[in-house]
């Protein structure tokens, strides 16, 4: 699912619960959630949707990388990744 295909979907969905909400509207709404979780990352900080799962940043070690051009063997630098743990809810509805 797009950004734009999660746009209208939450419109239709706003819509059919009596609320009527602009594409702009839904367009900044979802704007500041995305803008929100980015910051709380950036920080190190963990997001827990109930129901849904876990996203949190994780350090990963460095670590060993091949150059198929040059046939080198590089060294990469440790990183932060972003790690997702679903719930238990949405475990049991994807049958994991």
């Amino acid at each position: 699912m797009t950004r734009k295909e999660l746009e209208r979907r939450l419109r239709e969905r706003l819509a059919s619960q009596g609320e009527r909400w602009s594409p702009a509207q839904v367009h900044t709404a979802l704007e500041a959630l995305f803008s929100l979780m980015e910051r709380h990352l950036q920080s190190g900080r963990r997001i827990r949707l109930t129901g849904f799962g876990t996203l949190e940043t994780v350090e990963s070690p460095s670590a060993r990388g091949y150059d198929f051009r040059s046939g080198a063997v590089l060294e990469l630098p440790p990183r932060r990744r972003i790690r997702f743990r679903p719930a238990r809810k949405l475990k049991r509805l994807l049958a994991f």
